[in-house]
């Protein structure tokens, strides 16, 4: 009898100290929805575009969804054609610069960052929530 009765207490310490399953399925559930809402807070939405002389280039204006803190350059090799040379950029989808000549005045790629000329390079500049960027083939 003193079996049957450390078996019974026994049984009921181990079930009732488990959780049920509505409390793991609301633990599952909270612990993917805070996965899903740090995921929404990690990213920034970006405006890129690309001009010549003041005039935006068709076709080169682009919104995109970055990684908060995203690093410009990357980004820009991600999702245009680059080329480059001693760390500038030289060309952006075909756009390439001009070098002065006796007929052409110089043109060099430039951006702004939220209507303000950079005053460092892409490589340097970590992309934030809402930034407009314009890369400017500016005549010089």
């Amino acid at each position: 009898m003193k079996k049957l009765l450390l078996a019974l207490s026994l049984s009921l310490v181990l079930f009732g100290c488990a959780p049920t399953e509505e409390a793991e399925r609301s633990s599952v559930l909270q612990e993917s929805t805070a996965a899903v809402s740090s995921e929404a807070a990690e990213t920034a939405s970006v405006t890129i575009s690309l001009t010549d002389g003041g005039t935006v280039i068709a076709g080169s204006e682009k919104t995109l969804e970055v990684e908060a803190g995203a690093n410009l350059l990357a980004v820009m090799k991600e999702n245009y054609t680059i080329e480059e040379a001693d760390g500038f950029i030289t060309a952006i989808d075909g756009q390439a610069q001009v070098e002065e000549t006796a007929e052409t005045k110089a043109k060099y790629w430039l951006f702004d960052v939220n209507g303000e000329p950079s005053m460092v390079g892409a490589a340097d500049v970590a992309l934030q929530e809402g930034d407009v960027i314009v890369w400017n083939l500016t005549e010089m």
